[in-house]
């Protein structure tokens, strides 16, 4: 595992609380967490938690990715994203005023290439989705300003699942003010497409948000909202409602980790794991004329089984539970990265340097982009380099790929 030398995010904990004139136990008052477990993550013998750094990063008023080494100026120029997000960010100046002259194609072609940025959304495909994103906002503003009754509200259905889409490269590039504007662009939308379900997948990703400003509470409460909107539609087993809630309960295992919560994680995961079992098998998510349903099912479950542990750092149990994971044929790449990123880390934590070396590698291979910027590979990879007496190539090369400071 990791020793005493390694420098990382506990080390930049260190140098930003030094800026601070903060002492070791000022910043654990001020942040509240435990003094003995900041020590240990400063000087490298513990991993810094995302809660943690949360906690710190609010206590010195600083950002979280400047915690993590990944300041918000990080330079995407390499994979030809400063252009698209510059793009993005103009198209969502407007989202309900028509403009004139501004043609609309029909909706049903529209809606191909809204399938085509999905998909690239499932693969983690940040450059792609960036690309498509700003001509489709623009068109579906537009469609929505412009039509009436079902089009209008298929326009916004189209719009959520863009926004989504997009949402994704923003949180996975750590761009949080980009991330918020295209959450409350896709609340806009939500609510005008006619479908419910539509509600429970904003407030999902809503969710998301406050793992990066450590207001887990804010996010369980949300969580439990949306799970109240759709609850008639779980108690008829519909489709879509189950899919969603085992999401939602999903989302809540996760934030109640991040609480240090664990038998109240597992209690979100057994709600999952019984509303997966009222599923014919794996789900992939799809929408359809006014109907959304999201991904889920037995597989999505138990990688979030074996992610509460790592974030409970019980590598060992974290470990075991990953190894009982079958990845179906055709099983998303960035649920297949996630998976393969969580792994790496237990591995790490637990002396297995070559096997997590090649977790990142498979995790790459399923989602590159994903495995480039997501900042829990970042930290793994710079641990490797420095634990390694004689670091292999295709670890240097990782490195130098994902342009990870050591």
């Amino acid at each position: 595992m990791p020793n005493g030398t390694d420098i990382g995010t506990g080390a930049r904990i260190a140098a930003y609380r030094r800026l601070n004139r903060l002492t070791a136990r000022g910043l654990a008052l001020k942040a509240g967490i435990s003094y003995s477990l900041l020590t240990k993550v400063e000087s490298g013998f513990k991993p810094a938690s995302p809660d943690m750094v949360a906690a710190c990063a609010r206590a010195m008023d600083v950002s979280v990715n400047t915690l993590y080494g990944r300041p918000d100026h990080l330079a995407h120029s390499h994979d030809r994203l400063d252009g698209p997000l510059s793009d993005l960010r103009a198209a969502l100046d407007n989202w309900d005023m028509p403009l004139e002259d501004l043609p609309v194609r029909p909706l049903d072609e529209i809606e191909a290439d809204v399938r085509a940025l999905v998909k690239a959304r499932r693969a983690a495909g940040f450059g792609q989705i960036a690309s498509f994103a700003p001509p489709l906002i623009n068109e579906l503003v537009q469609a929505t300003a412009t039509l009436d009754g079902r089009d209008a509200e298929l326009a916004h259905h189209l719009l959520v699942q863009v926004y989504r889409g997009a949402h994704d490269v923003a949180y996975g590039l750590g761009l949080t003010d980009l991330g918020a504007l295209l959450l409350a662009r896709m609340d806009y939308s939500a609510q005008r497409s006619g479908d419910p379900y539509l509600m429970a997948l904003y407030r999902y990703m809503r969710a998301q948000t406050t793992f990066s400003t450590g207001r887990h509470e804010v996010g369980q409460r949300i969580i439990d909202t949306a799970r109240d909107e759709i609850a008639a539609g779980i108690s008829a087993g519909d489709q879509a409602a189950v899919c969603a809630a085992g999401n939602l309960n999903l989302r809540a295992a996760i934030l109640a980790t991040r609480q240090g919560d664990g038998p109240r994680a597992r209690e979100a995961l057994a709600e999952a794991k019984r509303l997966a079992a009222m599923l014919p098998g794996e789900v992939v998510g799809e929408f359809s004329r006014g109907r959304h349903v999201m991904s889920f099912g037995p597989t999505n479950v138990s990688i979030h089984a074996s992610a509460v542990e790592v974030e409970l750092g019980k590598w060992g149990d974290a470990l075991r539970l990953a190894k009982k994971v079958h990845l179906p044929d055709g099983f998303p790449g960035d649920r297949i990265g996630h998976y393969w990123i969580d792994t790496a880390r237990a591995q790490l934590w637990t002396g297995k340097n070559d096997a997590a070396l090649a977790s990142l590698l498979k995790a790459r291979k399923a989602a590159p982009q994903q495995a480039k910027y997501h900042p829990s590979v970042r930290e793994t990879v710079a641990a490797l380099v420095r634990a390694a007496r004689s670091a292999p190539d295709s670890l240097i090369s990782y490195a130098t790929w994902a342009g990870v400071e050591l």
